[in-house]
């Protein structure tokens, strides 16, 4: 008479089986550890470069700005809407009434949101304000400070130190996990050295 074996387990099956399993979590566990490193060092590389490009554009694009001077006196609700925010009048050289735009531009809270959507890096920007997906997806939630020194001053603080402790995007800067700055060197329109400091978040 034959013994019936059908539908049991062996040892050597069940040993078979656990190893196999230990040896598939000790792989994933693995890979996740050696991984973090490069995820890390990609989104720092990330925000490094947007600062960078951020850096250039004001640098070397001559911006596009609506309004005068006389409208920020008069407190015009918005008097500057520029199409694009770039500060230069020539090679590697800023133009001083564009450095004070964009300091009166970014003044307010309104003005700040509006710099960083010309900047194309709109902070919180609800889901439900995308048309679709793919906008999301490539849309950016960061935030950035701007500040423009000359030999004598500050000509630009963006945002505001004592105003914007209350703004949505400059307290999620002590909550940031990362937060990179590129330093560039430009000239005024008297020839002087113009120390621009990017940060992003």
């Amino acid at each position: 008479m034959y013994a019936n074996y059908k539908g049991q387990f062996t040892v050597e099956f069940i040993m078979a089986v656990v190893s196999f399993i230990i040896i598939v979590v000790y792989a994933m566990n693995f890979a996740s550890n050696e991984m973090t490193p490069f995820s890390s060092q990609h989104n720092s590389n990330i925000i490094q470069a947007r600062a960078y490009q951020i850096s250039e554009f004001l640098i070397f694009d001559d911006g596009s700005w609506d309004g005068l001077p006389a409208d920020f006196a008069n407190e015009n609700p918005n008097p500057l809407n520029p199409a694009r925010i770039g500060l230069g009048n020539g090679y590697h050289i800023l133009n001083g009434t564009k450095i004070k735009y964009l300091n009166t531009l970014c003044s307010s809270e309104a003005g700040y949101s509006r710099i960083l959507s010309k900047l194309n890096i709109n902070n919180h920007v609800p889901v439900e304000s995308f048309k679709d997906f793919k906008s999301y997806l490539l849309s950016e939630n960061r935030c950035v400070d701007i500040s423009i020194y000359d030999p004598y001053s500050q000509l630009v603080s963006c945002p505001p130190k004592a105003e914007s402790e209350n703004w949505e995007c400059v307290k999620s800067k002590t909550s940031a996990t990362e937060r990179l700055q590129i330093v560039r060197y430009s000239l005024n329109d008297a020839g002087e050295i113009i120390n621009m400091t990017v940060g992003v978040w």
